[in-house]
């Protein structure tokens, strides 16, 4: 297994559980940087993109739930109103869509089911963390009821499919965005991560 983590944080309490991350760097843009040069190199599977990220409200999800992502939109990308951004024109096509859907996902969804409830759809990729209830609401439900908001997912997924790998992301729930001052439950959602991925490492 080759695991994928995007900062130091996350990776210091896998690595007591025996998990071998590399650390990407946080947000899109060092973490497409950091994913493209692993992904340069001789590497086996399954390669997967692990971390933390904000349950959307009317996702259902709670703190420490455990989700795959199907497809990667990137959610700060077009025009930006007040809450509600928009998309460019059709004449200045971006790419803001990245599928996550492949055998792999099918049989890593099966492998954690024996062991863990598991929750699988569109995760949204974006540059600022929110912090607004209701944008985070206006965010899922413009990306097809999307489950879980994080800062990487979307450019690695596309670094992995430039690189023709098939890519997992897998996050646990460390905040809510329909309580954005709630505080974070980083360590529980991490040990419920490790758990997780250490099933994989032994049963995928």
């Amino acid at each position: 297994m080759f695991l994928l983590v995007p900062t130091e944080l996350e990776a210091q309490p896998l690595k007591k559980m025996g998990l071998k991350p590399h650390v990407i760097g946080m947000g899109p843009v060092e973490a497409a940087l950091g994913a493209f040069r692993l992904f340069s190199k001789e590497i086996s599977g399954p390669i997967i993109l692990a971390g933390i990220g904000g349950a959307y409200p009317g996702s259902g999800l709670q703190i420490g739930d455990l989700a795959l992502a199907t497809v990667e939109y990137f959610g700060d990308l077009g025009i930006c109103h007040y809450l509600i951004q928009g998309d460019f024109a059709e004449t200045l096509p971006a790419l803001k869509e990245c599928s996550l859907r492949h055998p792999l996902l099918e049989k890593a969804t099966l492998c954690l089911e024996e062991k863990f409830p598991i929750e699988c759809g569109p995760f949204v990729t974006v540059c600022c963390a929110t912090k607004d209830p209701k944008r985070g609401e206006i965010l899922a439900l413009k990306h097809r009821g999307a489950l879980i908001e994080n800062m990487e997912g979307f450019s690695v997924a596309i670094a992995a499919q430039k690189c023709n790998i098939a890519l997992l992301e897998l996050r646990t729930v460390s905040n809510l965005i329909a309580d954005p001052y709630a505080p974070w439950h980083i360590e529980e959602a991490l040990e419920r991560l490790g758990e997780a991925l250490k099933w994989l490492q032994e049963n995928l």
